[in-house]
């Protein structure tokens, strides 16, 4: 049981995992920097915290980033024995995309467990998964051209997370895509997003006897929703986000049912 709850909390935490967003890459010489604060909520639980990201384009069509480092301000259940804490440095993960042809981008991130992994106590969730992880698929998006201001992107990817702590997640298939549109002369673009990932193996973990046990959690799913709005404050410069989003899955080591908010801003240079 232990086992199955070191499991989800290490899902809980990187549920949010992928790439940068779903459209093509910055041209050579761009970058942009952005942070934002989050809160996640189910029932008793919640978290929250800061997250900041930047990326560039080295060269014309290759673009790398760093995702998701930040700082979780708790990460606890409301409950009678429950503790408070769950604060800390957030994972870290690294990106790279390139854009094989104008519609066609192939991407590998890496989830880097450098945050905060001790436990605080019952109820509550630290900041990092623990786990070093690989996300790597490919994307496609475009503008609409009958419709100037509307693009949609879509991606599909292997997540793949190695053995920690005598704990391994089952190999997993996400599949995504997002609408945007941009009100010409505005700034302003309403988006909408889907993700559904699939559990294609199952996870497994090492019992104290020794012996391999399985979570039995293999065909398990789980579906997020979001929709949000930007704005440049500064146009082409400066935009600034919201997004809500939920989530169902099957167990909670898939991450769980929740709903989020997120406030951020992303400034290009």
């Amino acid at each position: 049981m232990f086992k199955k709850i070191a499991l989800a909390a290490a899902l809980a935490v990187s549920a949010a995992f992928a790439t940068w967003d779903y459209y093509p890459v910055l041209e050579a010489g761009k970058g942009s920097v952005e942070g934002g604060l989050y809160y996640d909520w189910h029932h008793q639980w919640s978290h929250a915290g800061l997250k900041i990201g930047a990326r560039y384009s080295l060269i014309q069509d290759l673009e790398l980033s760093l995702q998701s480092w930040g700082f979780q301000f708790w990460g606890e259940t409301d409950c009678h024995g429950c503790a408070n804490g769950g604060s800390g440095l957030r994972d870290l993960t690294i990106g790279a995309r390139y854009q094989v042809a104008p519609m066609f981008s192939a991407f590998l991130d890496l989830l880097l467990p450098v945050g905060n992994d001790d436990n605080d106590g019952p109820g509550t969730t630290h900041p990092s998964s623990d786990e070093i992880a690989l996300y790597l698929g490919g994307q496609f998006s475009m503008p609409i051209k009958e419709a100037p201001g509307l693009k949609f992107g879509t991606e599909a990817g292997l997540f793949w997370g190695f053995e920690h702590d005598n704990t391994e997640r089952g190999l997993e298939l996400h599949m995504g895509g997002e609408i945007a549109y941009t009100v010409p002369n505005v700034g302003f673009t309403p988006f909408f997003g889907l993700q559904l990932k699939f559990r294609i193996t199952e996870s497994t973990w090492e019992g104290e006897d020794g012996n391999e046990y399985g979570a039995d959690d293999d065909g398990d799913h789980q579906i997020i929703l979001w929709l949000g709005c930007g704005y440049f404050v500064l146009p082409n410069q400066l935009e600034i986000r919201g997004k809500l989003f939920v989530r169902s899955g099957d167990h909670d080591n898939m991450g769980g049912d929740a709903s989020g908010l997120y406030v951020g801003a992303e400034f290009f240079f």
